[in-house]
């Protein structure tokens, strides 16, 4: 299931994952995802950090009170470092994609999310995704 309120990034990711012969389920908004949710059993969540009227941190926390183990790739343009920081800290299943890298790194998060390979870089590796302060 992926879930963001930007269309043509949604169509972007989609037509990745669809080319990897993944079944794709979208939602752009908080009623679609909450639908969703309870229709279709889900292998992995894809979600920006920021959306009109629910953000990521909402889906990570919803997800992670009933399929605590279910990976999630949480996208964002520009989410501060230590609120990164502590959701990655408490949500062990979520990986990091920064939004300027999907293209190129989509397909290899989702594979390894999917085959459960969390890395004790995660977090040491962060610090060179995020973009610098400016």
């Amino acid at each position: 299931m992926k879930e963001s309120d930007d269309g043509d990034l949604r169509e972007d990711i989609r037509v990745q994952l669809e080319a990897d012969h993944h079944r794709v389920v979208e939602a752009a908004d908080r009623a679609e995802a909450m639908q969703c949710w309870r229709s279709f059993v889900v292998d992995l969540i894809i979600t920006a950090f920021s959306m009109p009227d629910l953000n990521g941190q909402e889906v990570i926390q919803m997800v992670s009170a009933s399929q605590p183990e279910l990976p999630v790739i949480l996208m964002s343009g520009g989410v501060e470092e230590p609120v990164l920081l502590c959701i990655l800290h408490r949500f062990p299943s979520v990986r990091y994609l920064p939004k300027q890298i999907i293209s190129t790194h989509l397909r290899g998060y989702v594979r390894d999310a999917l085959r459960g390979q969390v890395t004790s870089e995660r977090l040491s590796g962060l610090r060179q995704q995020l973009p610098k302060a400016v």
